[in-house]
């Protein structure tokens, strides 16, 4: 896949920034752009996000996102078609702008400030876990019209079988040591008895509800914003967004290096649902919140193999290894031996 066509750093005036134009071409010429001023925020191989200054509603800030077309289309329908429906506090999205027959868009978002959410607050973990349980029941119902990918069990199954498959893949990459094949030996053994008993994942999570999750939620991708009615939760970054199992957005820390997460209140999230499932209890969620462990690090373990295809191994294998240790852990908690 290649990169988008655009180079952040290059001197552009604003009134020729790609941008800017996608962003006039939305909103048929309502701002002089010779006001705007654009500042890259962030620059990856799938996607590059700028901030468009006083472009806004009242002169507000504009986030545009150049990404590929399917993951904006995700993200799109989420903020358009379902948190607009629901009672939740969500950033407004001003569009979707496609670049020709190619594969790359534009998404223009609210932006979200600067102010990130903590979960070393308690009272941010206890608006996280109510704005969780908000979406997760709300969603049950508004989500279904809307077509959205499958994020259930299956698909991290995908990522387990890809994960293996790239590894095997790249096992030959002579820049890897004797202890690295070893890990990444482990890492192949511990993908295979997994798959083999995948019947009792699925087993796993017949009784949770289906609904729309975020799959990626974590704190870089979740704004707070105070205002006089109070603290607002503002998750943004939907592209991994589907139809699935509550469990990947409920992952608790664990000691020591954990799965990236909110880390939100699970008890605040049980306040909120219980009303929708009356049956849940508190450990219930907990063992949810435990198989989304699992289902984070196959699909952070499918991530980050990709990178062993490149001379510099030591940092994805050293990753690995960590991903392997505590995968074993995450097994341990949802019951299953060693």
């Amino acid at each position: 896949m290649p990169e988008p066509a655009i180079t952040p750093d290059a001197p552009v005036h604003p009134t020729e920034h790609p941008a800017l134009r996608a962003w006039l071409e939305l909103r048929a010429g309502g701002v002089e752009p010779e006001r705007a001023a654009i500042r890259t925020v962030r620059c990856k191989p799938k996607s590059t996000v700028y901030q468009l200054v006083g472009v806004g509603p009242g002169g507000s800030a504009v986030i545009a996102k150049h990404c590929l077309r399917a993951t904006a289309r995700i993200e799109h329908a989420v903020y358009v078609e379902v948190l607009q429906r629901l009672p939740l506090t969500a950033l407004r999205c001003y569009g979707l702008v496609e670049e020709g027959n190619g594969p790359w868009c534009w998404l223009f978002l609210e932006d979200a400030g600067e102010e990130r959410y903590s979960p070393e607050c308690a009272d941010q973990r206890a608006l996280a876990g109510r704005w969780l349980g908000t979406l997760h029941t709300s969603a049950a119902h508004v989500g279904a019209t809307v077509r959205l990918p499958d994020r259930g069990p299956g698909y991290y199954l995908e990522h387990l079988r890809s994960a293996r498959d790239t590894v095997r893949r790249n096992g030959t990459n002579p820049e890897l040591a004797t202890e690295d094949r070893e890990v990444l030996a482990r890492v192949l053994s511990s993908c295979d008895l997994l798959e083999a008993r995948w019947g009792e994942v699925q087993r796993s999570c017949e009784d949770m509800p289906r609904t729309l999750v975020h799959g990626d939620c974590v704190v870089k991708n979740v704004r707070v914003r105070s205002s006089p009615a109070g603290l607002a939760l503002l998750p943004l970054d939907w592209e991994m967004a589907g139809w699935g199992v509550p469990a990947p957005d409920l992952v608790q820390p664990t000691a020591g290096r954990h799965v990236p997460s909110l880390s939100a209140d699970i008890e605040a999230y049980r306040w909120v649902v219980r009303e929708s499932w009356p049956h849940l209890r508190v450990q219930d969620l907990r063992r949810w919140a435990d198989w989304g462990r699992v289902f984070r690090l196959l699909a952070m373990t499918n991530w980050v193999s990709g990178r062993l295809a490149y001379p510099w191994v030591r940092k994805p294998v050293a990753e690995l290894r960590l991903y392997h240790e505590q995968m074993a852990g995450a097994l341990r908690a949802v019951g299953w031996a060693a």
